[in-house]
Parts: C-alpha cells; sequence; structure tokens
C-alpha cells in the first residue's frame, strides 16, 4: 500500500501523522529542519491540550517541561486604558479578588499551557514517531508530484517518493498553493512581527503573577507579553510596517507597554527575531490527492492566539477524511465537507480579529461581536460567548462532532451495519410512537 505522504512536521503535520498511524495508515513525514527548532507562536489555548490530552495521552508529557500555566489574558485595549481581563473559567472571575497566586495554583481552573515552541513541537513529532510515523527530518520536500491535476507523490532528497495522499503541512511556505497560485494575502491584516526574549521579567498581576499573556496596543501597532517558563519571556511588538524594528527602537516601544524593566535580553548580542504575520487563506484547500492543513491552508492574525488551535484540530479533521477515502468514500465529496468546515472557522476568527482592530470600541463591544457570531447556538453572556470562542472550545466542539460520526461509522461497518437503513428504520418507528 502507498503511503499517505505529510510534508512538515509541525503541530499540524504532526498531530495529522500520528493520528493515520495510530489508525493503521502507512505515513511518511518530511520534514526539513531538524528537531528541535525556533518557532513563535507560544501562547496556546485550553482546547488545543484537552484535544491533545482526551485524543493521544498527551497532558503528562505538556505538563513535564515547566511551562507556564495560562488561566486568560490581560488586555490594556479598546477606548479605556485600563486593563480589563479574560479568564478560561466563570469561577475564577468570580474567585480573583480573593485569591492569593499560592491558592490560585494550587485550584483545580480551567487552563492552557504557554509553551517553548521547540519542545512542544518536539513532543509532538516524538509522539508521532512513536506512533509508527517514518519520520525523516533534515529532508526537504522539494516538490509535489502531480498526474494531471492529481497529487500523487512528491520529491525528497533526491528521489521520488509515490503516496495514496499528501497532505501539506509545510506552514507558511504552503508548497500547494504557492505553486498553485492559490494563496490569497489578506491586505488589511497585513503585519509584521519584530520579537524578543527576556529573562527575568516582571509578571502582570498580583494575583495571576506570570500565569496568562498580556496584550496591549500602542501607537505603531500591539505589544505581547508571554511567559513561557518561570523566567524567560516572549516579548514582541506587531506593527503595519514591512522591516524589522532595530533594537533601540524595538525597546523604546515595549518599555512604555509591558514590564520588562528588570529582564535581561537572551542572546543580547543578536535578540531579535523577524517574522511576517499577515493573514492569508488559499482559494482553495484541497484537490485530487491532497490537502493543506495548518498554517498551509490558512494563517489567522495573532491577535487571539488561535495558530496551533487551528493546526490541531484542523490536522485531526483532514486525517479522518484521509482514512474514509481509503476506505473507499467519495474522495472530493468528504475532503471538500472538511474544507468547508476549515473555512467556516476561519471566517469566524477573522471576523472577530477584524472587529478587534476597530480599537477605539468598548470592551463590552468585543464579547457581544462574539456572541452575535456564534449566534442561536449560544445561551451564554457575552462574555462567556467571547471565551468560548477564543479559547477554542467552540471549533473544538465542532471538530468533536466530526471525531464522533467517524467512530460510529466505523462501529457500523465492524457490525455489518447500514447507517443509512439504520437511520430510516430509526425515524420510521419515531412516527409510530404514541402523540408522534
Amino acid at each position: 500500500m502507498k503511503p499517505v505522504i505529510v510534508v512538515g512536521g509541525g503541530p499540524a503535520g504532526s498531530v495529522a501523522a500520528a493520528f493515520l498511524a495510530r489508525h493503521g495508515a502507512p505515513v511518511i513525514l518530511f520534514e526539513g529542519e531538524k528537531f528541535p527548532r525556533h518557532h513563535v507562536g507560544e501562547s496556546l489555548q485550553p482546547a488545543t491540550f484537552q484535544f491533545l490530552d482526551q485524543h493521544f495521552g498527551l497532558g503528562p508529557a505538556f505538563a513535564a517541561p515547566g511551562y507556564a500555566r495560562k488561566y486568560g489574558a490581560l488586555y490594556v485595549w479598546g477606548e479605556s486604558r485600563q486593563p480589563w481581563s479574560v479568564l478560561f473559567d466563570s469561577r475564577l472571575e468570580a474567585d480573583l479578588p480573593g485569591l492569593s497566586e499560592e491558592t490560585l495554583l494550587a485550584g483545580d481552573y480551567e487552563r492552557a499551557w504557554q509553551v517553548d515552541r521547540a519542545s512542544f513541537d518536539r513532543i509532538l513529532l516524538d509522539h508521532a514517531r512513536g506512533c509508527g510515523v517514518d519520520v525523516r527530518e533534515g529532508v526537504a520536500v522539494t516538490a509535489v508530484r502531480w498526474d494531471g491535476d492529481r497529487a500523487v507523490g512528491v520529491s525528497a532528497g533526491g528521489h521520488d517518493i509515490d503516496a495514496a495522499y499528501v497532505l501539506d503541512a509545510s506552514g507558511q511556505r504552503t508548497l500547494v498553493g504557492r505553486s498553485l497560485g492559490l494563496v490569497e494575502v489578506l491586505e488589511d491584516l497585513r503585519s509584521t512581527s519584530t520579537y524578543a526574549y527576556f529573562d527575568g521579567a516582571g509578571g502582570v498581576h498580583p494575583v495571576l503573577g506570570r500565569h496568562a499573556q498580556l496584550i496591549v496596543t500602542v501607537p505603531e501597532g500591539w505589544v505581547w507579553f508571554i511567559p513561557i517558563s518561570p523566567t524567560r519571556t516572549s516579548v514582541g511588538v506587531v506593527v503595519k510596517e514591512r522591516a524589522r524594528m532595530d533594537l533601540p527602537r524595538f525597546l523604546d516601544v515595549v518599555r512604555t507597554a509591558v514590564p520588562i524593566d528588570q529582564g535581561v535580553l537572551v542572546n543580547p548580542a543578536d535578540p531579535l527575531h523577524f517574522v511576517r504575520d499577515w493573514s492569508y487563506a488559499l482559494r482553495k484547500t484541497t484537490g485530487p490527492g491532497w490537502t493543506a492543513i495548518g498554517d498551509a491552508a490558512a494563517f489567522v492574525d495573532p491577535i487571539l492566539s488561535g495558530g496551533v488551535d487551528f493546526a490541531v484540530r484542523g490536522a485531526v479533521n483532514a486525517a479522518i477524511g484521509v482514512l474514509r477515502v481509503l476506505d473507499g468514500a467519495d474522495e472530493a465529496a468528504t475532503m471538500g465537507d472538511i474544507a468547508t468546515r476549515l473555512h467556516r472557522e476561519f471566517r469566524a476568527y477573522l471576523r472577530l480579529a477584524r472587529y478587534w482592530y476597530g480599537n477605539n470600541r468598548s470592551t463590552e463591544s468585543f464579547f457581544w461581536e462574539a456572541h452575535e457570531e456564534l449566534g442561536a447556538e449560544s445561551l451564554s453572556t457575552p462574555l462567556r460567548a467571547f471565551v468560548y470562542l477564543t479559547s477554542g472550545r467552540y471549533a473544538a466542539d465542532h471538530s468533536f462532532k466530526v471525531f464522533q460520526q467517524w467512530q460510529e461509522e466505523k462501529m457500523f461497518r465492524a457490525l455489518g451495519v447500514d447507517k443509512s437503513r439504520l437511520g430510516q428504520a430509526l425515524k420510521a418507528r419515531k412516527s409510530d410512537e404514541p402523540g408522534r
């Protein structure tokens, strides 16, 4: 049997490859770099960890490296310059005024982690390898091979390898998207980030301490402050300019916004990193023999910390689709449905990100915009609707339905049950019940 080939070993590629291998598909994963490797994007959402723990048992692996806990976020954003908070756990909103940091950490409040991506991504790649994936680090895919409009394999390491299916998880390189001219940049959210790491910077709140991220608007754009360990902090400036900031200007901007006065730059001889953070999406994310996942499919503005969450959920959904196709399901319909779900989720986050950048608005208006986005599905207050959407739980709940449906299909096949006929029988039975 030809393997499924995964291009890229970041969160999307590693998770998709692991899921496929755990369910019997032969998988080869190509990653051009050797892990661990540096990557920005340290502030993650609770749904990411819940999903990875529930489906892969990785909770203990993420607790081990000493990542910073994340109970939510503090913002200086909107028409008021007073800080405001969004906490993942509704109980914490009520309890926080009476807590100490010690009692906070001893409690069972919902949280995520703020991670060092080099080690986080390595955990996911090693897990894929442990699931039976043929992981080939330091081997870059130079091209996807085609037979007409169908992807039939890749060229990597000087060899051509045939594939039953190709998953493009190549990140912002977006190998298939760029080769087919499918990338559409969203000009209104085009931005760049200059960032650095500090040791010994302060906390963000008397109780939350270093257990939350801080986001602050400045005249140039906005600044992030993300503790990723008890001592190290990621600090970055997002602007509309195309060029990297120089160090004096970078320090001038961040000192006005976040608590770095006690911090010391990591690698002071060359401390600054630079990345283009603009939002984009492929005009289509799937085609005959291929699907793009993670940043290779779309990138949402980083203000809501949704990148890894998109990657993990999209990877599992795509892997389920590929397994269905390998079992004989109609490829266009199956993968088209996966792509439609991805596009719907992307548009929801994109709408909120665009609304967010109208930063003369009131805090409450952000919450009501999230409530409107969720519509009749939500009975929450506007604040809890905002948390439900931006913590990843809204999209995760929809993804779980995909996973549950797939598990039911597997069970029905194993029992020799025709699901469509079963559905018709249940409908007929209900129509015969008294009172109907």
